[in-house]
């Protein structure tokens, strides 16, 4: 099942409205405990596999953790991780505002198929003021 991610942030900073429909993918929600080199530890990382997004890199959340959830929909904190040059690594704070898809959305389309749709912008106001994001 393809869930909808749309990233709340850019750089640490609450995106603008208009912004927020800029950047999103669907793809395959995955939460996992890996080991994470840089920190030398385990974290708990999302991922976001078999997007359309087209970016052609990874879409990780670090230190994932699940902030808000509501019906279908939660949010997701944790922080991005980019890479620059040989030795240095700059971590982001990050929000996921996650769409699944509800049961029924699609009658008689197997579940696999199903992606869930992109929210509105009250459903992104919503979620950031009841979760006090």
């Amino acid at each position: 099942m393809k869930v909808h991610v749309t990233p709340l942030l850019s750089k640490g900073i609450l995106k603008q409205k208009w912004m927020c429909a800029m950047g999103n993918a669907r793809g395959i929600l995955y939460v996992n405990s890996k080991h994470d080199n840089l920190l030398r530890r385990t974290t708990r990382v999302a991922e976001l596999k078999e997007t359309d997004d087209g970016r052609g890199w990874p879409w990780l959340l670090f230190d994932v953790q699940l902030v808000w959830a509501k019906g279908s929909q939660f949010l997701l904190s944790g922080y991005e991780r980019r890479i620059e040059g040989i030795d240095t690594a700059v971590n982001t704070l990050q929000i996921w505002f996650v769409s699944v898809p509800a049961p029924g959305d699609l009658p008689g389309v197997a579940q696999t198929e199903v992606a869930a749709a992109e929210p509105t912008d009250e459903q992104i106001e919503e979620a950031l003021a009841e979760a006090s994001v």
